[in-house]
């Protein structure tokens, strides 16, 4: 079995490369070529356990992701677990991996393609609100799909400022990173906000005005009783793009504009729909995407990782 480490796992694929996995993940999940059940959560007081499976074509794959908000005052990521990779056919495991780094690579790819997909292409800037993990992660991944120029960011801590400058600056040397010192601050500098954060309550201020014209993505919320983004949003987008039909019951991103009638189920719809071309969006008005995560985006990231591993000599190999 091959132990692919952290740090190797960071560098084995170029960002476009995770980009294009996480991409043909949505198409294979659009045309019902993977299998991929509902994930387990475990809460015990704030931290939670979730188990993820997934089967494709040619690989299986189980993640075990455990979100401990805790860990952020102890220097520890907050989402911290491991991936198992086993041959599909036979059952053979494969490769470990470190699935905080998996998480955050994928996260970053399905952010991306939110811009890609609910974006006009000349979109030179965005706005970020969550300097953590996930959040430094979305920065990056935009800048692979866009160019951009420059990165605004709500500024809360000076700890999560340097760690996103820092490794903004490693990948994308030319880019500004600028702060802004509250939501309405940053809403006025852009037209493209992601929200990465672990916040139950709307990061944005319930203001249409404001709201007018942005392409919005939600990353952090994932349990029913979080909503990262505020119900002029939805209102203002009159849909919602999900990337999967999970988020459906599974963050409150989605449940509650469904609850509160300010959209209709039929008004919420996949992401893989406009890959596919199924569906449309004006990436000139309000858009609005979800993305909450699942399996499938996990085992497609973990196999191009093994794939390359195995064909540049890399990874530790260990009797299992």
């Amino acid at each position: 079995m091959l132990i692919l480490q952290n740090d190797l796992i960071g560098h084995l694929l170029s960002l476009q490369e995770i980009v294009d996995a996480v991409e043909r993940a949505m198409v294979a999940y659009e045309k019902k070529e993977v299998i991929v059940p509902l994930r387990m959560h475990l809460d015990k007081n704030k931290d939670t356990m979730i188990t993820m499976p997934a089967w494709g074509d040619k690989y299986s794959g189980i993640k075990i992701a455990n979100i401990f908000p805790a860990n952020r005052e102890k220097n520890l990521p907050v989402t911290i677990g491991a991936l198992l990779l086993n041959d599909g056919a036979t059952g053979q495991p494969l490769a470990l991996m470190n699935a905080s780094k998996i998480t955050a690579l994928r996260t970053g790819a399905l952010g991306a393609l939110g811009l890609k997909y609910l974006t006009p292409q000349d979109t030179k800037n965005i706005g970020l609100i969550g300097c953590g993990i996930q959040g430094i992660h979305q920065a990056v991944f935009a800048c692979a799909v866009r160019n951009i120029s420059t990165i605004h960011y709500l500024h809360r801590s000076d700890e999560g400022a340097a760690r996103l400058i820092s490794f903004v600056k490693e990948y994308f040397p030319n880019i500004s990173v600028v702060a802004s010192y509250s939501a309405e601050e940053l809403l006025s500098n852009t037209n493209v906000v992601i929200a990465a954060t672990t916040s139950p309550e709307p990061v944005l201020p319930d203001d249409e005005g404001l709201l007018k014209g942005k392409c919005i993505i939600s990353i952090g919320s994932y349990k029913p009783n979080m909503q990262e983004l505020p119900d002029a949003a939805f209102r203002l987008a009159g849909k919602l793009f999900i990337d999967s039909e999970f988020a459906r019951v599974e963050t409150g991103d989605c449940i509650n504009p469904v609850k509160k009638s300010i959209l209709k189920e039929t008004d919420l719809y996949t992401l893989g729909k406009l890959i596919t071309r199924e569906q449309h969006a004006d990436v000139h008005g309000n858009t609005v995407y979800k993305s909450a995560g699942m399996a499938v985006y996990d085992l497609f990231v973990a196999q191009a990782m093994y794939e390359k591993a195995i064909e540049s000599d890399q990874g530790v190999q260990v009797e299992f």
